[in-house]
């Protein structure tokens, strides 16, 4: 009687705790286009759209990266079935800057935003997974380049 009632209970937790990352890919991919089409008054992240209409986009974050007092953009999105790239839009001054490429997780992909050392620019952490191998990365903007600066098993889940 015990054991099935803390079986019922570790059933349950375990679909509490699951339950907000969606079944499988495409689950994933459906939230992804519903974050993508939420914010459409992003004017940084709308020149993304206007310049790369063939990439699906997976997920986005905008903040001021570069300490400019203007919203920037991260864009993790597809360019291919088995691969996922990453990139920056800064707004500058002089108009839309898009930063280099860098290598963004197959799946269960996050962004956090994180003023790691207290002084500008923010860094920001990129995570995710490719089947069971999970890596993450802080990032930082550094003369408009995207530079890695320290991360963990990304190379396994890009």
């Amino acid at each position: 009687m015990k054991w099935r009632r803390s079986w019922k209970l570790v059933l349950c937790f375990i679909m509490v705790c699951l339950a907000p990352f969606g079944c499988g890919e495409k689950g994933n991919e459906e939230k992804a286009a519903r974050k993508a089409d939420a914010l459409p008054h992003s004017e940084v992240f709308q020149h993304f759209k206007r310049q790369n209409p063939e990439r699906d986009v997976i997920k986005w974050a905008g903040a001021d990266l570069n300490n400019d007092g203007r919203e920037d953009c991260i864009v993790l999105y597809r360019t291919s079935k088995d691969k996922n790239m990453m990139r920056v839009v800064l707004d500058l001054e002089s108009g839309y800057f898009d930063t280099n490429e860098v290598p963004a997780p197959h799946s269960d992909q996050v962004i956090q935003l994180r003023d790691i050392d207290k002084k500008p620019p923010m860094e920001f952490i990129v995570q995710g997974a490719k089947g069971v191998k999970m890596g993450f990365a802080v990032f930082r903007i550094e003369e408009n380049r995207l530079v890695d600066l320290f991360g963990e098993g990304m190379e396994d889940c890009c």
